[in-house]
């Protein structure tokens, strides 16, 4: 049971994280749709890049997330 509540709370730090990730990806996707025209090239770059990296970043999140689903379900077989 004790690695049980581990697998859920690691579950539960992930969900808070890909929460953050999500929020900074459409922060930064509000940005650019309200500033595109008055911003720099170079801070418009740097945001599309930062979008990319946080699309990767919330896929590996996700991707830790299923695994770790997986592991819950497999320990609540045994």
């Amino acid at each position: 049971m004790p690695q049980l509540d581990g697998l859920k709370e690691d579950l539960a730090i992930l969900k808070f994280w890909l929460g953050i990730v999500v929020a900074s990806f459409l922060a930064i996707i509000g940005w650019l749709a309200t500033n595109y025209n008055k911003s720099e090239l170079w801070i418009i770059i740097s945001s599309i890049i930062l979008l990319f990296m946080f699309a990767f970043i919330a896929l590996l999140i996700n991707k830790k997330m299923r695994k770790i689903i997986k592991q819950i379900y497999e320990s609540k077989k045994e």
